[in-house]
């Protein structure tokens, strides 16, 4: 009890808020001075998505930002992040995600030059930010037989050690949830990823984990009890690694027949659970993927990927929208 108690107050003296509520998108367009959308539309008038988070959110106080594997500084200037993100209040999440969906052994030994590599670049890009910083590395790497990789440690202990050059950043995996979603409480499906995390899971600073969930791919059920089966999640990595946890991001899609109503019926069973995640699981950061939707975005869920968004791509907002004010 004393490791965790210890562990949980180095880790509060690096954040600077108590609790993280976060939401992902960067920029958005901008109409005029109360009009914002998301259309895609690359040669219209764009503004910062802090902006409209000051007026419309203002319980959220982190924004989402995805490091992909073909990353260029250009997409978020250190400057950009600087002025609209940090120096108005709000703590960046970065997702380092350079597997990727191509994961599997063969990928992680043929591609861990070029990764640990635009790692470094990316710490490079860390250091000119002054102020606080949230790290998930690698999401959804437990598939295609890398949860059961016990060298995958390995790779996260050298990145915890790069990342770590800047004293400013706080960093950790994310396991992604995967198995039967008809199932609230799978501890048999989430301790495969045991051998790949277990030696790294102590140098990390929390260990964060995600949730998606659509009707293209899930039953109506599956997506009403996205929040218990979080919040048993959140326990089991608790229990397990002794770390406090974090869910990286939250996407419930509101494509589909009665799909907005799905979409506020499981924001609105958070209420009853992010209270006890916080409590028990020592939650520290709660996220979700795209506070807009986003037209074009291709994924898993294949059309549910464009409305993920609590706003409709015009700015409207949807019911899930008033669930997320109440977080």
């Amino acid at each position: 009890m004393k490791t965790k108690i210890f562990s949980l107050f180095i880790l509060t003296l690096h954040l600077h808020a108590s609790f993280y509520l976060g939401a992902g998108g960067f920029d958005i367009e901008k109409q005029d001075t109360k009009t914002y959308s998301f259309k895609y539309n690359k040669r219209a008038k764009h503004t910062y998505i802090t902006e409209l988070l000051c007026k419309q959110s203002p319980n959220i106080n982190s924004v989402t930002i995805w490091i992909t594997r073909n990353w260029e500084e250009e997409w978020f200037s250190a400057d950009e992040v600087q002025h609209e993100i940090i120096d108005k209040g709000y703590t960046p999440l970065f997702i380092f995600y350079f597997f990727g969906d191509d994961i599997s052994k063969e990928y992680l030994s043929e591609h861990k030059k070029e990764y640990f590599q635009q790692l470094r670049h990316f710490k490079n890009y860390l250091l000119k930010l002054h102020g606080q910083k949230i790290v998930v590395l690698n999401p959804e790497y437990n598939m295609a037989g890398c949860e059961k990789l016990e060298t995958m440690n390995d790779i996260f202990l050298q990145s915890f050690q790069i990342l770590k050059q800047d004293p400013q950043v706080v960093v950790g995996p994310c396991v992604g949830d995967f198995g039967n979603y008809a199932k609230t409480d799978e501890q048999k499906e989430w301790k495969l990823f045991h051998p790949s995390l277990y030696r790294a899971a102590k140098e990390a600073d929390f260990i964060a984990f995600q949730e998606m969930r659509a009707l293209t791919r899930n039953k109506k059920d599956e997506i009403l009890t996205t929040a218990q089966r979080a919040y048993h999640l959140s326990k089991y990595l608790y229990k397990t690694y002794h770390k406090p946890t974090l869910l990286a991001y939250l996407a419930i899609s509101s494509y589909g027949e009665n799909g907005e109503k799905i979409q506020a019926e499981a924001f609105k069973k958070f209420l009853y659970y992010l209270p006890k995640m916080k409590k028990e699981s020592h939650l520290i950061l709660f996220s979700i993927f795209h506070y807009f939707d986003y037209p074009g975005h291709k994924g898993y869920f294949n059309a549910a990927e464009e409305h993920f968004g609590v706003l409709r791509k015009d700015g409207s907002k949807k019911a899930s929208f008033y669930y997320l004010k109440k977080f």
